[in-house]
C-alpha cells in the first residue's frame, strides 16, 4: 500500500519521502534531541553523540542533566521549562559540559510537541554549536576591560610614586639605552642596594653588579640576557646569588623584562630583585631536620606540592586553600596541568619534563593557576625532582602567588616613560605603603593614596604626625608593640606581622604587615617601611579550617589525656610529679608509673619520633604493651625486650620509640634500668652532684630483635635520700630561642639544681616556665614531658 502523498514547494512528496528528506537534512545541520514529556532522552542524532562525547545507548533514558555545566543559575533551566510546558517555543544560549570534561556552548531552539489534552508530550530540541563565537566574545570584552585598565593607570602623581620607588621592599632596576641601541647608566633604588651590598654609585656600573655575582650563576643569568636582546625572549626569572663585600652570600630572585620600540629594538631593560635568603635557608634547614620540615609545610605561604611522573597531583600542602581555595584533599589524583591556564600548558609541561630529566630547575616558571572560583591567578614555581618510595624520579614544586607582582611588573612597564604613572600604580595597589618613623606610636611620614580602602585620607596620619598604631585594634596593640621591640632585639631587618585594624567606619580587617627596617651610618634605626595587605578572607578561611581541625584534635586530645597517670602508686620511698606539653593538641610523648609488685614501681618515659596523629597512635600502643608486660616482672631489659618484639611487626619503615624503663625496689631503693635509644636520665644529689645515667640501645621498632636484645644494657644504681630522678624527652633539651640555640641538658640540670629544696610540683612547674621564657617568639616545634622521682 502507498504512502499519501503531500504538497511542499508545488514537489509532489509522499509523507515518508518528505519526513526522510527533513531528518536528513537537520542531522547534516544541526545537533538533535527529542525528549518526552518529564525530559527523558528517548532520541538524539549523530551530531548531538559527537559534541557530546557520549554513545547513544549512554544518552537515552538519561535526562539533559548529564550534559548539565555549572554556568547558569536554576532560574535559568526554570524560565526554559515554564516556557515549554506553556505549549511555547523557547530560544536561547547555553552551556553544556561534555563526556571528557570541556565546556561548550550551544544555541537552542526547543519546540513542545502538544498532546490532545494541551500538554506537551514530547520536546524536540534543535542546536547549533556557538563555542568559538562565545570565546571570541570573552576574549573581545577581555581586551576591552585591559585597554580601559591601561588608561587609567596613566593617571598618578610623581611625589608618591618617587617614594614607592626609594623605599619599595623589593629591589628595582632600569636602564635606558641611546639611539644606538647601547645601554646608558643602570639606576637602582634603596633596596636593590641593600641586597647586594654596593652603593649606587657602585651599582650604577654593570661591571659591579657582575663582580658580585656567585660564579656559578654569571653563566646562566648571560644566557638569559644575550637571549632578550637577541629577541628569542622577553623577560626571565631566575634564582641566584650575590657575594657582599662582608662575606655572606644572599640569595634572590631577579627578574628582568625589556621593552622594545617598533623595530624590536631594546629600548629599556627593568629588573625586580626579591631577597629569599630566609626562604633558602628554611628550605635548607627543612632537608636536615623533619620536624622543622613538617613546621614550614604547615605555616609556609609557598604551596608545596609533589607529582607522579605521569603529572598526577600526590600531595599538596594546605597553603593551597588560602591561596587557590581548594583543600588538599580535592586535587588528589588529579592532573596538575588542569590547574594550568591553556595559553601556559605547553610552557609547564616543558618545565615539568625538564625538571625530571635534570634533577632541578635552573630558572622558576611563571604561569597562571585556576582558582577554586574559577579566578586565574599568577604563580611562580621553582622545583626539584626526588625518588618516590618505589625508586620513580618525581617532581616537587614550590609555587608562591606572584599576582601582586605580575601587577606591579605590568604598571611599572608601562609607567617607565613617565613617573607620574608609578604613584598611580600604589594608589590603585591592594596594598598599602606606609613609611613611618622609629619612636613612641610609629608616627607616619608617607602613607599610600590606598589606605583610602580602609576609610582613611592619607593626611590622617600625615597631616597631624598621627601613628598607624593609633588604628590597631586595641586587643592586639600590646602584642604587636612586644613583637616589634623583640624584632629590634634580635636586630631583625625584615620580618612580617598580622594584626587587625579598625577602620573609619567601626568595622575590622586583618592585615599583614611586610616591613622592612632601614638604618643610619651608625646602626641605628630611623624608619620602618611596611607593606600592608588585606588578608581578612584568607583569615576567615583558615579560622574555619583551624575550627573543624581542632574539633577532632580536641577529642583525640582529650582521649589521649585520659590515657596519662593523673595520679601516681602511694609509697612512703619516693615523690612524683610530671608535666607534658604536646607541640600540637596531640602528641607522641608518654610516660606512666607501673605497680609491678607490692615493692616495686616502674618508672617509664618515650619519645615517639614524628608527631601529630600518627605518632599519638603509637604511643597509645606503647602504653598498652608496656602495662601487659611490665606486671612481676623485675627485670627492666626483658620487658623493654617484649615490647619491642610485639611492636616492631606494626610501625611503619623509618618510625620508632625513643624509651627509658626503670625499676625501684622500694625497700633497698636500687634501681635497675635500660634506655632503648632515649636521652640519658638526670640524677641530682643533695650535695649538688649531679651524674648521667649510663646505657646503650636501639631504639623501640627500629630491629625484629635480635640485634636489639643485643646491644641493650641493662645497668642498676643505688638511690639515696634526697636524690632527685629526672627523665625528660628531647623536646626540652632541643627547644631553641630565636637566635637557634638549643636549651641542652646543662640548663636542665641547672635549673633542677637551683631549686632541689622545693616541693616537686613547683620544681616541675619552674622547669616548665624557664623553657618557655627561652624559647619565647619561636615555636613549639616537638613534644615537651618532664617526670621527677624524688627519694624521700
Amino acid at each position: 500500500m502507498s504512502s499519501p502523498t503531500a504538497t511542499f514547494v508545488n514537489l509532489p512528496l509522499t509523507d515518508a519521502e518528505l519526513f526522510s528528506w527533513l531528518h536528513q537534512a537537520v542531522d547534516e545541520h544541526a545537533i538533535m534531541a527529542v525528549t518526552d514529556a518529564a525530559g527523558v532522552i528517548v532520541h538524539v542524532n549523530e551530531q548531538f553523540c559527537a559534541i557530546s562525547g557520549y554513545r547513544r545507548e549512554e544518552l537515552i533514558g538519561s535526562t539533559h542533566r548529564l550534559i548539565r555545566s555549572e554556568q547558569h543559575a536554576p532560574e535559568f533551566f526554570a524560565n526554559l521549562w515554564d516556557t515549554i510546558n506553556a505549549g511555547q517555543t523557547w530560544q536561547g544560549t547555553f552551556c553544556n559540559r561534555a563526556k571528557d570534561g570541556r565546556n561548550y556552548w550551544v544555541a537552542s531552539t526547543i519546540v513542545p510537541l502538544m498532546g490532545p489534552e494541551g500538554k506537551p508530550r514530547y520536546h524536540l530540541a534543535l542546536r547549533s554549536d556557538v563555542t568559538r563565537l562565545k570565546e571570541t566574545e570573552t576574549q573581545l570584552r577581555h581586551e576591552h576591560a585591559t585597554l580601559e585598565e591601561q588608561v587609567a593607570m596613566l593617571r598618578t602623581k610623581q611625589e608618591e610614586l618617587a617614594a614607592f620607588y626609594d623605599h619599595a621592599p623589593i629591589g628595582i632596576s632600569w636602564r635606558e639605552f641611546d639611539e644606538a641601541g647601547s645601554p646608558s647608566v643602570n639606576h637602582v633604588n634603596s633596596r636593590f642596594c641593600e641586597i647586594v651590598g654596593l652603593t649606587a654609585a657602585e651599582a650604577a656600573d654593570m661591571h659591579n653588579i657582575i663582580r658580585v655575582t656567585h660564579p656559578d650563576d654569571r653563566v646562566e643569568q648571560q644566557r638569559l640576557t644575550a637571549e632578550l636582546y637577541d629577541g628569542t625572549r622577553n623577560l626571565f626569572s631566575m634564582e641566584k646569588r650575590y657575594l657582599r663585600p662582608e662575606g655572606n652570600t644572599v640569595w634572590a630572585n631577579l627578574t628582568v623584562v625589556v621593552l622594545r620600540n617598533d623595530d624590536g629594538r631594546v629600548t629599556h631593560h627593568f629588573g625586580m630583585l626579591q631577597d629569599i635568603t630566609e626562604r633558602k635557608r628554611a628550605i635548607h634547614e627543612l632537608e636536615s631536620k623533619e620536624e622543622r620540615w613538617r613546621t614550614y609545610l604547615n605555616t609556609a605561604s609557598e604551596i608545596l606540592q609533589t607529582v607522579t611522573p605521569e603529572g598526577r597531583i600526590k600531595w599538596v600542602s594546605s597553603a593551597i586553600t588560602a591561596k587557590l581555595g581548594y583543600g588538599p584533599d580535592e586535587l588528589l589524583g588529579r592532573r596538575y596541568q588542569e590547574l594550568v591556564h591553556p595559553e601556559d600548558a605547553e610552557a609547564w609541561q616543558a618545565f615539568f619534563h625538564r625538571t625530571l630529566a635534570q634533577g632541578a630547575s635552573a630558572v622558576a616558571i611563571e604561569y597562571r593557576a585556576k582558582h577554586a572560583d574559577g579566578r586565574w591567578i599568577w604563580h611562580a614555581m621553582s622545583a626539584s625532582a626526588y625518588k618516590d618510595r618505589d625508586g620513580r624520579t618525581a617532581f616537587l614544586g614550590v609555587g608562591r602567588d606572584i599576582t601582586l607582582r605580575r601587577e606591579a611588573q605590568q604598571q611599572l612597564k608601562a609607567a617607565l616613560a613617565r613617573r607620574e604613572e608609578m604613584e598611580r600604580i600604589v594608589d590603585r595597589s591592594p596594598s598599602v605603603v606606609v613609611l613611618w618613623r622609629a619612636g613612641e606610636n610609629w608616627p607616619v611620614e608617607f602613607v599610600s593614596a590606598s589606605v583610602r580602602q580602609y576609610g582613611y585620607e592619607p593626611d590622617y596620619f600625615t597631616a597631624t604626625n598621627r601613628g598607624f598604631i593609633g588604628i590597631t585594634h586595641p586587643d592586639d596593640t600590646t602584642r604587636v608593640s612586644a613583637e616589634l621591640e623583640a624584632h629590634a632585639a634580635a636586630h631583625h631587618d625584615e620580618y612580617n606581622q598580622e594584626y587587625r585594624i579598625v577602620c573609619a567606619d567601626g568595622s575590622i580587617r586583618w592585615v599583614d604587615d611586610h616591613t622592612v627596617v632601614r638604618r643610619n651610618a651608625k646602626g641605628e634605626v630611623t624608619h620602618h617601611e611596611g607593606l600592608i595587605t588585606d588578608i581578612t578572607q584568607r583569615k576567615a578561611a583558615e579560622q574555619r579550617e583551624r575550627e573543624l581541625q581542632e574539633r577532632d584534635l580536641r577529642t583525640a586530645a582529650e582521649i589521649q589525656s585520659h590515657l596519662l597517670p593523673h595520679e601516681f602508686p602511694e609509697n612512703d620511698v619516693v615523690e612524683i610529679q610530671a608535666l607534658s606539653h604536646p607541640s600540637m593538641l596531640i602528641g607522641g610523648d608518654y610516660y606512666d608509673v607501673l605497680t609491678v609488685d607490692d615493692r616495686h614501681l616502674g618508672f617509664v618515659i618515650a619519645d615517639v619520633s614524628g608527631k601529630g596523629a600518627g605518632a599519638a597512635l603509637v604511643m597509645t600502643e606503647c602504653r598498652a604493651m608496656m602495662r601487659l608486660s611490665a606486671e612481676n616482672e623485675l627485670r627492666p631489659s626483658r620487658v623493654v625486650s617484649r615490647v619491642n618484639r610485639m611492636m616492631q611487626p606494626d610501625m611503619r619503615p623509618g618510625m620508632f620509640v625513643a624509651l627509658f624503663y626503670g625499676i625501684i625496689d622500694l625497700d633497698t631503693k636500687v634501681m635497675r634500668f635500660c634506655r632503648a635509644g632515649h636521652e640519658p636520665p638526670l640524677l641530682l644529689h643533695p650535695n649538688g652532684e649531679v651524674d648521667q645515667l649510663p646505657g646503650a640501645g636501639l631504639a623501640v621498632g627500629l630491629d625484629e630483635g635480635e640485634l636489639f636484645d643485643e646491644m641493650l644494657e641493662e645497668h642498676e644504681v643505688q638511690l639515696k635520700e634526697g636524690d632527685l630522678l629526672a627523665l625528660y624527652t628531647d623536646g626540652i633539651t632541643e627547644a631553641t630561642n630565636p637566635h637557634g640555640e638549643e636549651f641542652e641538658r646543662v640548663r636542665l640540670a641547672t635549673s633542677l639544681e637551683r631549686h632541689l629544696d622545693r616541693p616537686l610540683d613547683e620544681v616541675v612547674k619552674t622547669v616548665d616556665r624557664y623553657v618557655r621564657n627561652f624559647c619565647v617568639l619561636e615555636p613549639n616545634h616537638d613534644d615537651r614531658t618532664l617526670l621527677l622521682v624524688r627519694v624521700i
